[in-house]
């Protein structure tokens, strides 16, 4: 059985090494937890992390598939801080 978390599908498929990749899975809840913002090569590196695929499939994203895969983790940690157990 395979579990994979919370996903986008790409609207734009990117192929790398010989693999189409369609979809993105939330691979990593501790790489979330650990999200660095504070400049470009850290967010690859840490988008890389959560969803664990290679850095280069990360640069390789269309800038709206970028940010959708941002927006989802955004979106779970936004859920997170909602949580009324979150801080217990």
């Amino acid at each position: 059985m395979n579990v994979t978390g919370p996903e986008i599908i790409l609207e734009h498929p990117v192929e790398l090494d010989g693999v189409l990749y369609e979809r993105l899975a939330v691979a990593s809840y501790d790489a979330i937890a650990n999200f660095e913002c504070h400049n470009a090569p850290r967010v690859i590196l840490s988008l890389a992390r959560v969803y664990g695929v290679p850095r280069k499939l990360i640069r390789q994203l269309a800038p709206s598939d970028a940010e959708r895969a941002g927006d989802l983790i955004r979106a779970l940690l936004d859920d997170v801080a909602r949580s009324p157990n979150s801080f217990e």
